[in-house]
């Protein structure tokens, strides 16, 4: 099949320019993409050719700028499609991460062995990382991530991806029984971490008490309609008076100040859920380390057992930079197998035969500064690997005073007092429709209160404009 359209191609400098897109090809032999005449992007067997009905503008697509990936491309990932061949037609989201399994490979890698498809390093994003998005008018879907939404409205359904990704930041950091938690942000994605965190405590039966924080008078009444049992508003309310108030504090700002914010209001965990690529409370790679669903933790020997709740797996391997490493090597017990250095002599190890035949990243790494965090999430800033596994932890001793000063002072002060920083990206579209499914209330929340302006795609450059405005929540761009 052959499909020629025009999009609006995004650029690094912040804007867009009209492209003329050909796809030609089939689910079974694979697509040749062409950009403007020229050979753009070849794909193999397993890809779903879909016409694009809506797409919502999100923090990533206002900031993918600042993403080391390759531009110009049709950004856009938040999207509802149909089918183009089938009849009657069907209504399709679909999920991101272009992967083996996504296409349905016999082919696969030890990523996806392990069970970290999502983190293969062969991996493409749908709207992010050069596989055209949803601001185009097709796009070329894994055929596994496509995914049928029956049961849901359209209105519903274009949220599916961030509310996907609103409740993996909850079944990575669930609360506890009678826990107070925290939404610091609740604007596009803070709103659904809200809706996740209601739908959550209802299908769980939970006890805990949720409270969003904000500075705007639309976004409090957004909360409570979204879920939250208080609002607290910072332009009425002292944030010194919030010091350590909540067990966990999901920060959905993008700011730094949000960031030291939720430092400091944090009780037992900041889950951080997107960034802005500045360092912030002194560490670098903030945004990778969301990107690999990383978390730091004190150095501890509690924490050397650290592994996502439903993972079922032993730490294996550590690596000790060389600041703490005489430290730790005497601490860490015998059948974890030690290895140590700076970043370089990392990179070296993980492609060393010590790691021929298993995952290249080490279980866990500890770092005495906040520089040697940094490195642990991108040792090479020529390339998106770490030296840590995805969802796994970098352990931090603060121990050495004078490197955690400035900026990271207030992080030092964290870490001390046990407290930890979790992240998580992308979720589980079948786990989100059937929670929506299951808990209408939520589903008519999202629908009634979460798209704030609609418009027709020959005016998406007035959408990405207005997505940008604080007085917006969801923006929502709509094909013919």
């Amino acid at each position: 099949m052959q499909i020629r359209f025009n999009a609006l191609d995004y650029k690094a400098d912040d804007s867009f320019e009209s492209s003329e897109y050909e796809y030609d090809g089939s689910l079974e032999t694979g697509w040749k993409i062409r950009r403007n005449g020229a050979d753009y992007l070849s794909l193999g067997p397993g890809y779903k050719l879909l016409k694009t009905k809506f797409c919502g503008v999100c923090s990533t697509d206002i900031d993918r700028r600042f993403l080391p990936h390759p531009l110009p491309q049709i950004i856009g990932h938040e999207l509802v499609a149909e089918s183009v061949e089938e009849n009657p037609k069907k209504q399709y989201v679909v999920e991101i991460n272009d992967t083996y399994e996504a296409r349905g490979n016999k082919e696969t890698d030890v990523f996806c062995t392990v069970g970290l498809p999502t983190h293969s390093p062969e991996r493409r994003v749908l709207g992010i990382d050069r596989l055209p998005g949803g601001f185009g008018s097709y796009i070329l879907a894994p055929q596994h991530a496509a995914i049928e939404a029956e049961g849901v409205s359209e209105k519903v359904a274009v949220l599916m991806e961030p509310f996907a990704a609103a409740l993996q930041a909850i079944l990575a950091s669930p609360p506890k029984e009678g826990d107070h938690v925290a939404v610091l942000g609740p604007r596009r994605l803070g709103s659904l971490v809200l809706a996740a965190l209601r739908a959550h405590r209802q299908f769980q039966k939970a006890n805990f008490r949720i409270t969003a924080i904000t500075r705007h008078d639309h976004l409090v009444e957004l909360s409570k309609k979204m879920g939250a049992d208080d609002v607290v508003d910072l332009r009425k309310t002292n944030p010194l008076s919030l010091y350590k108030s909540f067990d966990i504090v999901y920060d959905t700002t993008s700011t730094v100040s949000g960031f030291e914010s939720a430092i400091q209001f944090a009780k037992r965990e900041l889950h951080l859920k997107t960034t802005n690529g500045q360092v912030m409370g002194g560490l670098s790679h903030l945004t990778e380390l969301v990107v690999d669903e990383l978390s730091i933790l004190p150095a501890t020997l509690e924490n050397l057992s650290f592994h996502w709740p439903r993972e079922n797996r032993k730490n294996k391997t550590v690596f000790l930079f060389s600041s703490i490493a005489e430290k730790w090597k005497k601490l860490l017990p015998g059948d974890i197998r030690i290895f140590e250095g700076n970043a370089s002599d990392g990179e070296a190890i993980l492609l060393s035969e010590s790691f021929a035949d298993s995952l290249p990243r080490f279980d866990l790494v500890i770092a005495g500064t906040p520089e040697e965090v940094g490195l642990a999430i991108r040792p090479n800033p020529k390339l998106e690997t770490s030296l840590v596994r995805p969802r796994s932890g970098i352990l931090v001793d603060t121990s050495i005073e004078s490197v955690w000063q400035n900026d990271s002072k207030l992080l030092r002060e964290f870490f001390q007092e046990g407290k930890v920083i979790r992240t998580s990206r992308c979720g589980d579209f079948h786990y989100a429709l059937k929670l929506l499914k299951e808990n209408p209330d939520v589903a008519s929340a999202l629908e009634t209160n979460m798209i704030s302006h609609m418009y027709a795609a020959k005016d998406l450059e007035s959408a990405y404009a207005k997505a940008k405005d604080p007085s917006s929540v969801k923006v929502v761009v709509s094909f013919p």
